[in-house]
């Protein structure tokens, strides 16, 4: 059985029920929530936007699925709760992202899916809700607990628990 940690967010629209409902799409296809974060607000990171938004980790277990089979149900869920089609390069407003952050303790690197998530340790608004629910957990590659990555992260964008 695996143990996939996801990242939960969006900007546009009632992105807390986006996020609601992802969270019930994905346990009926993927498994069940052993843990939950509670959300966080955060700056848009990467790119500018008047909208903040709203983010939450969650890890689900007991799940029977490949890493790929996971991605293409997140991105099916992702379509059904309203995403489209990227317009830029770069990052942009959307009403639900969702994001692998980790499977298992695994390392992938495939062209359509790399885990754990590439900037996960660049980031506030995945370190907060990810040091609330696994803060000891070692990141596979760096070696270092979540807390770690937290205190040595130089995201200065505002985040913040609601």
């Amino acid at each position: 059985m695996n143990t996939i940690t996801i990242l939960l967010g969006g900007n546009v629209g009632n992105t807390q029920q986006f996020i609601n409902d992802a969270e019930k799409l994905l346990i009926d296809q993927i498994g069940p929530i052993q843990k939950s974060s509670l959300i966080y607000e955060s700056e848009p990171w990467g790119f500018d936007s008047e909208q903040w938004f709203l983010n939450k980790v969650i890890q689900v277990v007991d799940c029977e699925l490949l890493a790929i089979q996971v991605l293409e149900i997140c991105q099916a869920i992702e379509i059904k709760l309203g995403r489209t089609q990227k317009t830029t390069s770069g990052y942009e407003s959307r009403p639900i992202d969702i994001d692998i952050l980790f499977f298992n303790d695994e390392v992938i690197n495939l062209p359509q899916l790399i885990i754990p998530h590439p900037k996960l340790h660049l980031r506030q608004f995945t370190l907060l809700p990810l040091q609330e629910i696994m803060n000891d957990y070692i990141h596979p590659i760096f070696g270092k607990s979540i807390h770690e990555l937290f205190q040595e992260c130089n995201d200065k964008g505002i985040c913040r628990r609601l």
